[in-house]
C-alpha cells in the first residue's frame, strides 16, 4: 500500500512538473525533459525531503519554472545554437550538444553578433516558404500546428519543411564559415 502511495506522488509530481514547464515552454519534448530533470533533483534529494507532500509538490512546481526559465534563457543569449537545439523535433537525436561557456565575456559578445549576420545571410538564401516556417518556429516561438494553420497545410508538412531549412541552412553557415 505504501508502494502504490509513491508511485501516484511520483506521477502526480511529473504531472506537476510538465504542466508548469509547458506553460512556459510552449513545446512538449522540452518540458519532458524539464519534468525528468525535476524528478531526478527530488531523487537525489529524497533522504532530505519531509513527509509534506504539499511542500514537495511546491518544490516540484518551483524546480520546474526555474528550469524552464533556465532553458528560456540560455537559448536567448545563445540563438544560433537553437537549430541545433531542435535538431531532435524531426531527426533522432544524436546527443551531440554544443559545448558552451558558462562566462559571457565580451568576445563572446562579437562572436554571437558575427553569428547572427551569417544566420541572416543565411536565412535569406532559403526559399520563401522555408524561410517563413523557421521564422514563425524560432523568433514567434510558433507549434507546428499552429504554423501548419496559418499556412494551411498539415503539422507533418511542416515538419518536413522545417527539417529540409534547417539542413540547408546548416550547409549555408558551414560555407560562409569556412
Amino acid at each position: 500500500m505504501e508502494r502504490l502511495k509513491y508511485i501516484s506522488l511520483v506521477a502526480e509530481l511529473r504531472q506537476i512538473a510538465v504542466r508548469r514547464a509547458l506553460a512556459l515552454l510552449d513545446d512538449k519534448e522540452d518540458a519532458e525533459d524539464v519534468a525528468g530533470e525535476v524528478l531526478i533533483r527530488l531523487w537525489e534529494r529524497h533522504e532530505n525531503l519531509r513527509e509534506n507532500t504539499d511542500e514537495v509538490k511546491r518544490l516540484a512546481d518551483t524546480m520546474a519554472r526555474n528550469l524552464a526559465l533556465d532553458l528560456l534563457r540560455h537559448r536567448r543569449r545563445h540563438p544560433i545554437l537553437r537549430f541545433f537545439y531542435r535538431q531532435g523535433d524531426d531527426d533522432e537525436d544524436t546527443g551531440n550538444t554544443p559545448d558552451i561557456p558558462d562566462s559571457f565575456t565580451p568576445q563572446h559578445y562579437v562572436e554571437d553578433k558575427e553569428a547572427g549576420s551569417i544566420v541572416q545571410k543565411a536565412m535569406s538564401q532559403l526559399p520563401y516558404n522555408w524561410r517563413k516556417i523557421v521564422e514563425m518556429r524560432e523568433q514567434e516561438d510558433m507549434s507546428f500546428a499552429e504554423i501548419a494553420q496559418v499556412l494551411g497545410t498539415t503539422d507533418s508538412s511542416c515538419r518536413g519543411m522545417m527539417s529540409k531549412a534547417r539542413q540547408r541552412l546548416l550547409q549555408l553557415i558551414n560555407k560562409m564559415t569556412k
